[in-house]
Parts: structure tokens; sequence; C-alpha cells
């Protein structure tokens, strides 16, 4: 009987274990606002006068890409500042026409 019992604690407890695990996965950002890519989208280090420059690295469509600002610059550009979901250590700008939020 003891066996049983603690056999059963054991497996409750390892369910348990992995689904906190499966909640918060690892590296995840909790911050800003999670958007969509609509394509291929190119993230670049540095955005200047509707200038994109210094390309850093491109998330594939269909991904996530957790903003952290966003802005308008003279009504013609729309930029995000933030990171794509396979590059979680590295931020950087995007064209608004990219994504989905």
């Amino acid at each position: 009987m003891r066996t049983k019992l603690g056999a059963a604690l054991a497996a409750t407890a390892l369910a348990v274990g992995a689904t906190v695990i499966m909640a918060n996965p690892a590296g995840a950002d909790p911050g800003g606002f999670l958007c969509m890519t609509r394509d291929a989208t190119p993230v670049y280090a540095t955005y200047s006068n509707g200038v994109f420059s210094d390309y850093l690295y491109t998330t594939d469509g269909g991904r996530g890409f957790r903003m952290h600002a966003a802005s308008y610059d003279n009504e013609h550009y729309v930029w995000f500042y933030g990171h794509g979901a396979d590059r979680p250590d590295r931020d950087g700008y995007v064209r608004g026409e990219h994504l989905a939020c």
C-alpha cells in the first residue's frame, strides 16, 4: 500500500511540475505586445528618418513578434521595435506592413 501511495504522489508531483514548465517557457519575454509576421520580416538594428539600416536577421512569416514600441514617422512610415520569436535576444526595428497586431 505504501509503495502504491508513494508512486501515485511521485507521478502527481511530476505532472504538476511539467505543467508549470509548459506554462512558463524559458526565455519568454512577458513585456510588450505580441504581433504576428505577415511574411518574411527583416529586422534592423537602427531606424532614422524613414531609413532602416544595419540588417540583423529575418523572421519567417507566421511567427510571433514581441513589440516593445511603435511609432508613425511623417505619416508615411510605421515602425515597430521588438524581437522575433526565433531571436528573443535581439531587439530591432521592422516595417509596420510586415506585422499584424
